[in-house]
């Protein structure tokens, strides 16, 4: 199963799709451009190297980005978000997704969104 060749996001309402412009064996990048912003999405997989325990693990990472573009008046804003999973190779998946979805879930609280980005914590 892979991704599509396209990734929606929904911004303040608005559904921005994306259109995947690379990818390779473990990885994906998808990009959106308009006339005053621009957004991509990373997605990346890898493998670590073995703990000293023998233990292997494995890590997905996704990360967001909007560039809004400078004007004469306002400087270049860039935003970013990352999300990473690092999980036991010889891990439950099922078990670790329902972590992944939940904090996922809490995240999307607005709650939590304005608190985090007010510094509460």
């Amino acid at each position: 199963m892979a991704f599509g060749s396209t990734l929606t996001l929904t911004i303040n309402s608005v559904a921005k799709v994306l259109n995947r412009i690379n990818q390779d064996n473990y990885g994906s990048e998808y990009y959106l451009r308009s006339a005053t912003d621009e957004y991509r999405v990373k997605i990346r997989h890898s493998k670590e190297a073995t703990q000293p325990d023998g233990r292997n693990f494995d890590r997905h990472n996704v990360e967001f980005t909007q560039t809004v573009f400078a004007t004469s008046t306002t400087p270049q804003i860039v935003r970013q978000f990352y999300i990473v999973d690092r999980t036991l190779n010889s891990d439950d998946l099922t078990a670790a997704g329902y972590l992944f979805a939940g904090a996922i879930d809490y995240l999307d609280s607005t709650t939590v969104q304005s608190d985090l980005l007010t510094w509460q914590s």
